[in-house]
């Protein structure tokens, strides 16, 4: 059995868990920049406010519902999700981290009442972290996942299948679009073929599947009918890549500028590479102009570079995106975003070093890792390479920003 965990909503139960007087209001939280809504409070999705909605676009609602508005907080979001999964860990021997606020356990052959064991889970995460989550449960990753948004419909805490009836009963009426692994092509294409539900399309014939959805469709056909294709790992899906990008809080003209953010999102990349075990062996640096406003002239330059050897180190992904920014920077544009994606990702342990060179990251990797401990204590930032700049003036825009309760000592809350 698998079980799919999900906070709810996430970056706005982080916010009313330190300030209890948001239960019960229309809260939002906006993306980077203030830009769209990204996060809504039960009583702001009753009031109509839709996920990717422009903050200007529902500015006036927004007042009129009284609504609290925050800036993304991900200091606070990304610590609140480490705990959760840190309490999630002792009722698995494998989790995998799916996303900042969802992760699967593989729960084997519990011996156990799954009712009474999923139960026990939400109430001790409720009590040891503060937040509210669904859970679901089923024989596979996709009857789990598809468990847990049957629960948030239904309005329950967990939702257990571990019958063919309760799976049959779940599924019957699902619709097909909010199934896990069924994006905008594939319902296209099952919208044409008359399927609505997941029942419907568990019906269709395995090999009419895979000519219509490949061997990813085929894998979640048969996971519906309870057998396992995909698997939970306990190590980072290392195929996607790591990427760290941010629009600026204004157009960004000068070299100097973009020099900054890049190194900061150099940085970001590297930090997570060390994180997760790994090295890169390929970078791409990108630029770009607002799309939207056909005012200006567009630009959409990027370049990837092919290291020599793998690497995690600050300094190295540092050095290697700034030439590799220089290299497709043009003047005259106003640039509005910059960022850089690592790929080739690959075992720090399994590094292949060529004969003939005498190349050696270990001063390199020591650096890094003084700057990650000291960074650690004394938080986030407090240590950096120069290349990142000391005033970050092109740095996104945050007008609502709340505390940062669990990661500053200046903002933690204090009771008498």
């Amino acid at each position: 059995m698998f079980a799919h965990v999900d906070i709810n909503n996430c970056y706005v139960s982080c916010e009313t868990l330190f300030n209890p007087t948001l239960k019960g209001r229309v809260v939002v939280v906006l993306s980077n920049n203030d830009g769209c809504v990204i996060a809504r409070s039960n009583e702001a999705k009753a009031a109509g406010i839709k996920m990717g909605d422009a903050e200007f676009m529902v500015r006036q609602r927004l007042k009129e519902l009284d609504a609290v508005i925050f800036s993304s907080n991900y200091a606070l979001y990304a610590d609140m999700s480490a705990r959760m999964m840190n309490n999630l860990a002792r009722y698995t021997y494998m989790l995998m981290v799916y996303s900042i606020d969802e992760a699967f356990l593989a729960l084997a052959n519990l011996k156990t009442d799954l009712e009474k064991h999923v139960a026990m889970i939400s109430k001790n995460v409720m009590r040891d972290t503060g937040l509210s989550i669904t859970i679901g449960i089923g024989p596979t990753m996709a009857l789990a996942k598809l468990a847990n948004k049957a629960a948030k419909k239904q309005k329950r805490d967990y939702l257990v299948l571990d019958t063919a009836d309760k799976i049959y009963q779940t599924i019957k009426d699902f619709p097909i679009e909010d199934v896990w692994g069924v994006g905008r092509q594939y319902y296209d294409k099952l919208t044409e073929l008359d399927i609505k539900t997941a029942e419907d399309f568990r019906q269709m014939k395995p090999e009419t599947v895979r000519q219509y959805m490949t061997v990813q469709g085929w894998r979640l056909h048969q996971e519906l009918w309870g057998k396992p294709c995909n698997v939970i790992k306990d190590i980072a899906d290392r195929s996607k890549g790591i990427e760290s990008s941010q629009s600026f809080n204004t157009y960004q003209t000068e070299l100097e500028m973009i020099e900054e953010a890049a190194a900061m999102h150099a940085a970001t990349v590297a930090i997570k590479l060390r994180q997760q075990k790994s090295m890169a062996l390929q970078l791409t640096i990108y630029l770009r102009t607002n799309k939207h406003n056909i005012k200006h002239d567009q630009h959409y330059p990027s370049i990837t570079v092919k290291v020599p050897f793998a690497i995690n180190s600050t300094h190295e992904l540092t050095k290697i995106c700034i030439q590799g920014l220089r290299a497709i920077y043009e003047p005259g544009y106003n640039y509005l975003k910059t960022g850089i994606r690592a790929t080739g990702i690959i075992p720090a342990g399994e590094v292949q070093y060529n004969l003939f060179s005498d190349y050696d990251n270990s001063k390199q990797l020591a650096l890094s890792n003084l700057m990650d401990e000291i960074n650690d204590r004394y938080g986030r930032g407090k240590l950096r390479i120069a290349a990142e700049g000391y005033e970050k003036t092109w740095k996104m825009k945050q007008e609502f920003l709340s505390k940062q309760y669990t990661t500053d000592w200046q903002d933690i809350i204090v009771t008498k």
